[in-house]
């Protein structure tokens, strides 16, 4: 496993966790560290994607989080939570990948129907 993933999915869980302080108010630095860590997860989803050139789903997920940070930021404290809703919609996606394989893309012809994985 790459330093990319490590770094992805170290930062996307200690959000997880930063996340449930930062809604339930337990200090006023954990709202910093949880955008922190958000702008780490959508930096590294966006070079992963672009390293690998898979733009998936799940890596569009992962960026979703910072939209809500900016609203955050920019006056809107509800952006904050927003963040934090869909970096559980990101993870809930994550899990399901794990346990659900990709759908089977089905390829037309003109003459024959080819099944690709």
């Amino acid at each position: 496993m790459g330093w990319d993933v490590i770094i992805h999915s170290s930062a996307g869980v200690l959000a997880l966790v930063l996340g449930g302080l930062m809604l339930a108010e337990w200090a006023p630095w954990v709202t910093h560290a949880f955008s922190l860590l958000m702008v780490i997860s959508f930096v590294s989803a966006v070079m992963i994607s672009w390293w690998t050139t898979s733009w998936v789903r799940g890596h569009f997920l992962a960026m979703t989080p910072v939209f809500g940070i900016v609203l955050g930021y920019a006056g809107y404290p509800i952006g904050f939570a927003l963040a934090y809703g869909l970096l559980w919609l990101a993870f809930a996606h994550f899990i399901y990948r794990g346990f659900v394989p990709p759908p089977r893309l089905k390829v037309f012809t003109s003459d024959t129907t080819i099944e690709r994985m």
